[in-house]
């Protein structure tokens, strides 16, 4: 059985594929380095100061990102989609299973106590 061709959207697929990977070591660092500091123990009984509310741009900076991966993965699974392989069958029920997650998500952010 000879391998399809390699054509412009096996191309845009791997790309948005790495692109969303590298995006998401991104996403960690920056939740890592804008999160709020555990406050310890020993740092408490030395009266150390510690940060307790998130960076406000390492935040907005998060947000974005988290949703910007989400619309990434979004477009590549409907790129896959209309590609037409026909052993991606169950491709309408990850497509359907993300936007209900993305939805759940919204919700929660939105009506959540702050």
């Amino acid at each position: 059985m000879a391998t399809p061709p390699f054509n412009w959207l096996n191309k845009l697929l791997i790309a948005m594929t790495v692109g969303g990977w590298a995006l998401y070591v991104l996403l960690l660092l920056i939740f890592h380095y804008g999160r709020p500091e555990q406050n310890f123990g020993y740092l408490k009984h030395q009266q150390i100061p510690v940060r307790a509310e998130w960076l406000s741009l390492h935040h907005f900076w998060f947000h974005a990102g988290i949703w910007g991966a989400l619309g990434l993965a979004v477009t590549a699974f409907t790129l896959v989609h209309l590609k037409g392989r026909a052993h991606l069958q169950y491709l309408k029920i990850y497509l359907a299973l993300l936007g209900a997650a993305a939805i759940f998500t919204l919700l929660l952010v939105t009506f959540s106590p702050r």
